[in-house]
């Protein structure tokens, strides 16, 4: 049999030919050998191994390097594919250690390779390959170059107008995140309304730097090019409260709604504390951490938020179906303005949503769906409610009430009978909560500061009659038309 090229791993022993009638395996990655007496490798099986001992992939012996030998040890560092993320992982197995781009991993550490790193045994200079991935991640360009050396990209979550969502993995610590990248707008002010104009993304960042709440999404780091503009979040493995109201299994039952909703009025009330107003409250900018079904929910998605104490609220924003009718309509504000109230409202609908499995304005038709929430049309079907705590139903139409004056507030919510007679949902989900690392959640909860008046924006909508068809959708799997902010 001819010599096989260095960058081919030689087979041993026969090869039948029922063998070779067997589908060829492409290799998933390569290793380039920077010294004369090994070769390069092509990563075919799911491990490989390197070091003195005979059992190695490769093994190198005194005849190959005499001095290197005395160092190296028997089995030195290996390389694994893992099934799970689809990731390469390399652990350092050895006493004198396995450095990847001159840095030590330490022994039975791991780190996840990257395209074109550097691997080095006993000292951080004496390199034995380059790595080559010829996998998903060799050929990705979503991570700009200072991400990708802590991150390793793994799938994509969500894909909107505007950007996407994508799962990452951190290379050193094994943490998932979520990496939102957003296609920067033109910087004009007549294209302010746009949802990825940069002072809406710079709003957004400014409001994630200052939060700190269990049920509010963490932002772990930022980077902007020229472009595009780079978030990376906290990842939240349960997916979004819309798509488990919608299961076909569905086990949101009262006592579960109400867990979900306990942990959605805390972080509203935290924000609200803060002068935050979130202004598109609504299933999907809602995330559970995980699939159990008592788990951790976090509010995201600040792109329509307002900080109260500096900036006016009579804009547009928000998503239809859950946009409260003084935002729609002028006559509903007080001089010309709306404010927290309109979170109240969103989150009544929410809970309507969570509690009967369907909308409670539901129109398809954009503008008789704004004529259904500005006369706050909507019916409670006997069907759907008949197995709901009257309690319950008392709570929604407290949160439903067209004036915003007479609806219900945040701290009056937390004292419903509802709310407060239940000692056993608040516990679960305090200890829940506890569990996570926040020694007492409820500390969280501020004082609300007074609302403060603005003047009326002259470039705002002042009637019910807007366009109804000036739209922006950004959210993944988002079936609600989006009023133009």
């Amino acid at each position: 049999m001819g010599d096989l090229p260095d960058t081919l791993t030689p087979a041993s022993g026969a090869t039948t030919e029922s063998e070779n009638n067997k589908a060829i395996r492409i290799p998933w990655g390569r290793l380039l050998a920077t010294k004369l007496y090994i070769n390069n490798i092509d990563l075919i099986d799911d491990y490989f191994s390197f070091g003195r001992a005979f059992d190695c992939t490769v093994f190198v012996t005194s005849q190959q390097c005499r001095k290197a030998t005395k160092l190296i040890s028997k089995t030195h560092f290996s390389i694994e594919k893992s099934f799970e993320d689809n990731l390469i992982y390399i652990r350092d197995l050895s006493k004198n250690g396995t450095f990847v781009n001159k840095i030590l991993l330490g022994k039975g550490k791991r780190r996840i390779l990257r395209n074109n790193d550097t691997i080095a045994v006993t000292v951080p200079t004496y390199a034995v390959y380059i790595f080559k991935y010829n996998g998903y991640e060799g050929n990705d360009t979503f991570l700009p170059s200072n991400l990708e050396e802590k991150y390793a990209h793994i799938r994509l979550l969500g894909r909107g107008a505007c950007g996407e969502v994508r799962l990452v993995k951190n290379r050193d610590t094994f943490e998932f995140h979520a990496v939102k990248k957003i296609l920067l707008g033109r910087s004009n002010t007549s294209l302010l309304h746009q949802i990825n104009h940069p002072t809406k993304i710079q709003n957004e960042i400014s409001i994630l730097r200052k939060l700190s709440h269990p049920c509010v999404i963490c932002m772990d780091e930022i980077f902007q090019n020229v472009n595009d503009i780079y978030i990376v979040l906290e990842y939240m493995a349960g997916g979004e409260l819309n798509n488990r109201i919608i299961a076909v299994h569905n086990e949101l039952d009262e006592d579960l709604s109400k867990f979900y909703f306990f942990q959605m009025i805390l972080a509203v009330q935290y924000l609200h504390s803060n002068g935050i107003v979130h202004r598109d409250l609504k299933p999907e900018n809602i995330l559970l951490l995980d699939e159990r079904p008592e788990t951790i929910l976090k509010i995201t998605d600040f792109g329509l938020s307002k900080v109260t104490n500096c900036d006016n609220m009579t804009t547009m924003c928000g998503t239809l179906k859950y946009v409260a009718p003084e935002v729609l309509h002028n006559g509903f504000r007080d001089y010309g303005e709306y404010g927290k109230g309109v979170d109240i409202w969103s989150l009544g609908v929410i809970l309507f949503y969570m509690l009967s499995k369907e909308h409670p304005f539901r129109s398809n038709d954009a503008a008789l769906l704004r004529t259904e929430i500005v006369n706050g049309n909507y019916h409670m079907v006997a069907e759907k409610w008949s197995d709901v705590s009257a309690e319950v139903q008392d709570l929604v139409k407290k949160m439903l009430v067209l004036l915003p004056k007479k609806r219900i507030s945040n701290k009056d919510i937390l004292a419903h009978p509802w709310i407060k007679n239940d000692h056993g949902v608040q516990h679960r989900a305090i200890r829940l909560l506890k569990n996570e690392g926040y020694e007492n959640p409820l500390n969280f909860l501020a004082t609300e500061p007074p609302e403060k008046k603005f003047k009326f924006n002259e470039y705002s909508s002042s009637s019910s009659s807007g366009n109804s068809n000036s739209t922006l959708r950004c959210a993944t799997n988002s079936f609600n038309s989006t009023v133009c902010c």
